[in-house]
């Protein structure tokens, strides 16, 4: 363990951006424009194919929700809507009143089935509130026996999440499972209103993996946490904010090839001052276009296909406009995540939280899962976590024998897999 790793360089992230530095402040790409009539048709950026488009069906259909009496309800209520559709004549829309605390319906399977070697996705629209959370429980056989799965959700039109592990109680038998249920908890005195559809199952991924990511290109990065991994033989993933590379409390401009030749990638973080939910999609667009133009004009083509969302937020305006510029995208909140299934939100566990992470380490090996570990500074200040956790949780990978993945990497193996 390496927990009492000197940082490189000698300097602390946090360093004002006032401050000197020897490297001079990276011009803008000269890729810039705002014109909202440009599409990416013909764009030298854009990639070859929309990856939303290509996954969205992948696997075997468990419920198409074609038939609503196969449902039952134990709390709020549903109502079928034909209106408001991923796939198929209709889709169920739950909703629960300021008086519920949740919403809450399921579905028996009396033979029961096998989901032991499958990972689940579920088509959500999420209409109120802007952000929730979605859990569906599988009772394997009952319900002492269970396994709880979940995703974060923004309002955001129709995706489709990739449902992981968050909790198990007993021992679930995944060859038996005789029902599953689908709710959102909002405690009482709010409104919520989704829509379901189009449930499905993918054949899970043969071992588990992490990905180790890092948002903002702060110094620690590269002074203190890139050690630490090349200890371990671990690559990493930087979401690169460009008009901040040259700043004294960045990651410096050779540090960053020195880390690409090591095999991590720099990938694109467009933050602005505002979320992407706020931005209007011009902005959006030139945000998303001119972080990838950057990417590649300064050699860092291989990790220019992905994205890692700003603030961890987006719309629908933004998921469409990214889908144009990158294959895989990384938001906040969401967990271990079985076989990707709508590639632009893919889920992220907070790493500060040590226990957390090991908990998300522990579901990827155990239901071989993708664990994506995110991290900003790492220098134990404030609420980030310090040098020696983060060794601590680069030793429990190792212990797990976890195969440690880049977005480029992790794309290259799923990729061709629909």
């Amino acid at each position: 363990m390496l927990s009492g790793c000197v940082a490189r360089g000698g300097e602390s992230a946090g360093t004002p951006e006032a401050t000197a530095t020897s490297e001079p402040p990276v011009p803008t790409p000269r890729f810039r424009y705002d014109d909202p009539s440009v599409d990416a048709a013909g764009d030298p950026l854009a990639v070859a194919f929309n990856s939303r488009e290509r996954f969205r069906d992948v696997g075997w259909l468990v419920d198409d929700f074609e038939d609503e009496r196969l449902w039952g309800t134990i709390a709020g209520r549903y109502a079928v809507e034909e209106d408001v559709v991923y796939s198929g004549s209709q889709s169920l829309r739950l909703e629960a009143t300021p008086d519920d605390e949740r919403v809450w319906i399921y579905r028996t399977f009396e033979d029961g089935i096998d989901l032991s070697d499958a990972d689940l996705s579920l088509a959500v629209n999420l209409e109120t509130p802007d952000t929730e959370g979605i859990t569906v429980r599988l009772a394997a056989p009952d319900y002492d026996n269970t396994l709880l799965l979940g995703r974060h959700i923004w309002k955001a039109g129709w995706q489709r999440l990739d449902l992981g592990p968050q909790r198990v109680t007993g021992s679930p038998d995944l060859t038996n499972v005789t029902e599953i249920s689908i709710q959102m908890y909002t405690g009482g005195g709010t409104a919520a209103r989704f829509y379901v559809d189009s449930l499905r199952a993918k054949p899970r991924a043969g071992a588990g993996s992490v990905m180790i990511t890092f948002d903002d290109n702060t110094r620690s990065q590269y002074d203190t946490a890139y050690p630490i991994l090349e200890s371990h033989g671990f690559p990493g993933v930087v979401g690169v904010i460009p008009w901040t590379v040259g700043s004294s409390h960045r990651i410096p401009r050779s540090g960053m090839d020195e880390m690409v030749e090591s095999g991590w990638d720099m990938v694109s973080h467009p933050q602005q001052s505002d979320s992407f939910r706020v931005l209007s999609p011009a902005d959006q667009r030139a945000s998303i276009r001119e972080s990838k133009a950057w990417l590649v004009e300064n050699g860092f083509e291989r990790g220019a296909d992905f994205i890692i969302w700003p603030y961890g937020r987006y719309n629908e305006s933004a998921l469409d406009i990214a889908s144009d510029y990158h294959y895989l995208g990384f938001v906040t909140v969401g967990g271990p995540t079985g076989a990707v299934s709508d590639p632009q939100i893919v889920g992220r566990t907070d790493g500060d939280d040590v226990q957390k992470a090991k908990k998300a380490l522990d579901f990827a090996a155990q239901y071989n899962q993708l664990a994506v570990l995110m991290y900003h500074d790492v220098t134990g200040r404030g609420r980030s976590v310090s040098p020696g956790a983060f060794a601590e949780t680069m030793d429990y990978v190792d212990e797990l024998g976890l195969d440690v993945v880049t977005a480029s990497s992790y794309w290259e193996s799923v990729r061709d897999t629909v």
